[in-house]
């Protein structure tokens, strides 16, 4: 209790004493029933300390512009700081070269930090963010090495499943905004998937389908909360698109395999033994769905 009235101490500068209280007693219900989910309880100190100025950080993505792809000599992920006049100057950059760019900020990774912008978050929203970094901490920990394409559609999974797990455990948490945060999720992930397919087939009509995919992300996170138009919503491009496919493109597989298993734990044993190729990987999968 000691070390948790000095966090609230230090932590006054993100919300009061009470709220942050609640906060963190959430917070760590959440880690502990995802510890017991995933059968391992994970080394580290998470979501106990606060982020240095609360400062996001920014990742910058870059794209051919006929194509989902990336440019030759390049990574997809080309930046992450949080340096946002940086990444600004960059991406202005890459743009001169033809290329497109999408800089992402975001309060939530797998340093698994306290901040204002997370704190403020619906409590399904911080449940699914602590699923989704405690697996990528539960894929490093046990040395698990999967396919970054297939990363983080699998802690969306997680995310998303565990929470609604969770939240069906306590009768004094919303299951319906869970359920709907859910919902819309995988609303999103189809749309993108439908775009990213349709835009790698008939690259002449990027523009088009841009403007297509921009338009429908903009109805269904009409009806989001506060994390989801965080994360998704921001204008089209080929850079934005890249970005999102590592969450969704292979999200209905892994969903298909995790719902023929008992629990999460079950389901993570199938992918301690998945292979490193992606291709392969699919294969693999494929048998337990």
């Amino acid at each position: 209790m000691r070390f948790l009235f000095f966090i609230l101490l230090q932590g006054s500068c993100l919300f009061s004493s009470a709220t942050a209280f609640d906060s963190l007693k959430f917070i760590e219900k959440v880690k502990q029933f995802a510890f017991k989910e995933i059968g391992v309880h994970l080394k580290g100190d998470f979501y106990t300390k606060s982020m240095e100025m609360d400062k996001p950080y920014v990742y910058l993505y870059v794209s051919l512009p006929d194509k989902i792809k990336t440019p030759p000599g390049y990574s997809d992920l080309y930046f992450c700081n949080t340096d946002e006049m940086f990444a600004g100057r960059k991406s202005d950059s890459l743009k001169l070269k033809g290329y497109q760019t999408f800089c992402y900020k975001t309060y939530a990774n797998s340093s698994a930090m306290l901040n204002k912008r997370f704190l403020s978050y619906p409590l399904e929203a911080e449940s699914f963010i602590i699923f989704h970094e405690l697996i990528h901490n539960y894929l490093s920990q046990q040395e698990i090495k999967i396919p970054y394409d297939f990363n983080e559609a699998l802690c969306d999974v997680i995310g998303n499943y565990g929470t609604l797990d969770f939240f069906k455990t306590n009768k004094q948490l919303d299951l319906n905004a869970a359920k709907q945060q859910l919902e819309h999720n995988e609303n999103i992930y189809w749309c993108l998937n439908k775009y990213i397919s349709k835009i790698n087939e008939k690259p002449g009509k990027v523009i088009v389908l841009n403007n297509q995919c921009d338009r429908m992300m903009k109805t269904i996170l009409k009806e989001c909360n506060t994390f989801q138009n965080d994360r998704f919503n921001f204008t089209v491009n080929n850079a934005y698109l890249l970005k999102n496919q590592y969450y969704c493109k292979n999200y209905f597989l892994l969903k298909k395999v995790l719902m023929k298993q008992k629990s999460i734990k079950d389901f993570l044993e199938i992918i301690k033994a998945v292979p490193a190729n992606s291709e392969e990987c699919e294969k693999y999968l494929l048998k337990f769905s």
